[in-house]
């Protein structure tokens, strides 16, 4: 038993841990300024950065686990992983793609392939 535990915490570490990479990536894509000259590669960026249902899982998993929430309140990323596992990430990277393609009513549409 307590081997199965040990391998399934070391499972969720690993998925967690990936999951970190990319939250500074997104805040950096939240806080540009709009500039259409780059908006089809900003709004791609974004939907890039739209966290995947594995990486809301361990976010989940990883407020749930006592050991995993103390680590996370001791290194501050106890938010993040709020945000990511209640969607409110997605919803803001998707807010952002919304006011990029209000002001640049030129960018393509989302989720549209891009032409090469």
């Amino acid at each position: 038993m307590p081997r199965r535990t040990i391998i399934a915490l070391l499972a969720v570490g690993v998925i967690a841990g990936c999951a970190q990479t990319t939250q500074d990536a997104r805040v950096d894509l939240l806080d540009r300024p709009i500039d259409c000259a780059t908006a089809d590669l900003d709004i791609a960026a974004l939907e890039t950065a739209i966290p995947g249902a594995g990486e809301r899982a361990a976010a989940g998993v990883r407020l749930v686990v006592p050991v995993a929430r103390i680590a996370g309140r001791v290194r501050g990323e106890l938010d993040e992983r709020r945000e990511i596992a209640s969607g409110r990430t997605e919803d803001d990277l998707r807010a952002r793609m919304a006011e990029i393609e209000a002001a640049c009513p030129d960018s393509r549409a989302p989720n549209a392939v891009a032409e090469g």
